[in-house]
């Protein structure tokens, strides 16, 4: 039932932003808003059509991060007004794309690897690739919608790939422990 509130509340928000943006002529934002809700309509179908590798906790999280990323931090402006925003999100990103890795670990049963280190091996690229991604899309903003995502240049760049790493470390150590039992390294 919550999700079912999520999703309709998002759909009023992005909509409103849509209408918003054109009101004020800023067609990029308001393209922006749309692709907000077509993300956020796509997560809703695989999710309701049981889509392996989206659960429950990685439909909330993910629709929570378009949302605080692309609409509230590029179309609202907080990355340029809260000073540790693109920071925040770039960790969190490392979080998420841990868990993207995590899921799809699990969807080829994690019980039939042989190596388990070499779970975390994926894991880790996994998330540093995903992280990659985010990156470029940011670059493709910029140029294509006069956004400002990457006004700090390639330090900006650095910074959030560095943010990522980070978010995703923390994340593996959390599975690690979390499932140690499924991670038993001295057999």
């Amino acid at each position: 039932m919550k999700n079912k509130k999520l999703k309709i509340l998002l759909y009023i928000t992005y909509i409103f932003s849509i209408i918003f943006f054109v009101f004020k002529n800023e067609y990029g934002k308001s393209v922006l808003s749309l692709l907000c809700l077509v993300i956020t309509f796509i997560l809703s179908k695989l999710y309701s059509n049981n889509f392996s590798l989206l659960d429950k906790n990685l439909f909330i999280v993910g629709n929570l991060f378009i949302l605080s990323s692309f609409l509230l931090g590029s179309c609202y402006n907080l990355y340029d007004k809260i000073k540790f925003y693109d920071d925040f999100l770039h960790l969190w990103s490392g979080f998420i794309s841990v868990k993207i890795g995590w899921n799809i670990l699990n969807v080829i049963t994690l019980e039939n690897i042989s190596n388990k280190i070499l779970v975390f091996v994926v894991l880790f690229f996994f998330a540093l690739g995903i992280s990659g991604l985010c990156e470029i899309s940011e670059y493709l903003l910029d140029v294509l919608f006069n956004a400002t995502t990457q006004s700090g240049g390639l330090k900006d760049t650095m910074q959030d790939m560095i943010d990522a790493l980070v978010g995703c470390i923390l994340m593996i150590i959390y599975y690690y422990t979390k499932f140690k039992t499924v991670f038993n390294f001295y057999k």
